[in-house]
């Protein structure tokens, strides 16, 4: 890693602002069953049992995401990238230069946020690390999708252009503390200052829309919806149309983060457990299926969902 960083008492200030944006996580009891290569899981949809396999990847991994063929996971407190095989499971160390705290797959390759050294690093399928690029504020949360990189810092989002990483046009206002960013079905998602969701055009920055979702800390965009987490423990959709609340927000207890895809919307809770619901209706379906004392982090890509449990440094795919 590189020694030209910021003092430590900036990032320590980050981690904070990191961590007060997710849901206070109590340390749960962990699962009796310490079998690394498979665990129970429940329906996976009507008929279908799930398959859960167990990856240990050490350390605690606190963001993921899948895709450019591989999954990707991030250990912040330990400044680590890994590289998973979706096939194998056999997991290689990445090195980056700083403390990533998010990272997202797409547009070429995996993106690495360094909130430590205000910047955001790409990494090519083949692991190989381009210099880090300095934007504005120091990026915590990163997307990749709709032809560009999407790095949200504090107050701003910045756009980045895929072919060479480098910062494109002006940062976006977010008009308060961005959270939570995610870009799919035409538009930009942030979730912001725990109370709204923003829709945002990925052509020239424009904020378009804003839906009101009280605690909104998280969202995700997939199967046909975008789809924000509350700090009350609420799964709400919006309509990726007009940009606007859609249907009965459902109710999960100790909500963590939130995915879509395979069909499904996905949400983790604090209680150790992986819920899914149908898209269309928000009815939950199967029995939760079990994934480790802290499922932190899920992310769907490469024909599976893929769970980061910080706890055990452990990461749990779940697959038909």
């Amino acid at each position: 890693m590189s020694g030209d960083r910021r003092p430590w008492i900036v990032w320590a200030a980050l981690l904070a602002v990191v961590a007060a944006i997710a849901v206070a996580v109590a340390l749960i009891a962990a699962d009796s069953d310490d079998d690394e290569e498979s665990a129970a899981g429940g329906d996976f949809g009507a008929e279908t049992q799930p398959a859960v396999t167990r990856i240990r990847v050490g350390g605690r991994p606190d963001a993921i995401s899948a895709g450019a063929g591989h999954v990707w996971v991030t250990d912040s407190f330990a400044g680590t990238l890994k590289r998973i095989n979706p096939r194998g499971g056999r997991a290689v160390s990445i090195g980056v230069d700083g403390f990533p705290t998010d990272v997202a797959a797409g547009e070429g390759a995996a993106w690495v946020a360094l909130p430590d050294r205000g910047a955001v690093q790409r990494i090519a399928p083949s692991g190989s690390a381009a210099p880090p690029t300095r934007i504005k504020g120091s990026p915590f949360q990163v997307a990749a999708g709709e032809g560009g990189v999407w790095a949200v810092a504090q107050k701003t989002l910045e756009r980045l252009e895929p072919g060479n990483g480098r910062p494109s046009g002006s940062p976006t206002p977010l008009g308060g503390t961005g959270s939570g960013v995610a870009a799919g079905e035409g538009w930009v998602w942030v979730s912001r200052g725990n109370r709204a969701v923003i829709r945002i055009s990925p052509d020239d920055g424009e904020l378009t829309a804003e839906a009101a979702v009280p605690g909104a800390f998280n969202v995700a965009v997939g199967e046909g919806g975008v789809w924000a987490l509350g700090a009350q423990g609420t799964l709400t959709r919006i309509d990726p149309g007009d940009g606007a609340v859609a249907g009965t927000e459902v109710r999960v207890a100790g909500a963590l983060d939130v995915a879509a895809g395979l069909g499904r919307v996905w949400v983790s809770s604090a209680d150790g457990t992986i819920r899914s619901f149908d898209p269309r209706t928000g009815a939950p379906i199967g029995e939760p299926i079990a994934a480790g004392p802290t499922p932190q982090a899920l992310a769907v890509g490469e024909r599976a969902l893929w769970v980061a449990s910080p706890r055990r440094g452990i990461v749990y795919r779940i697959a038909p």
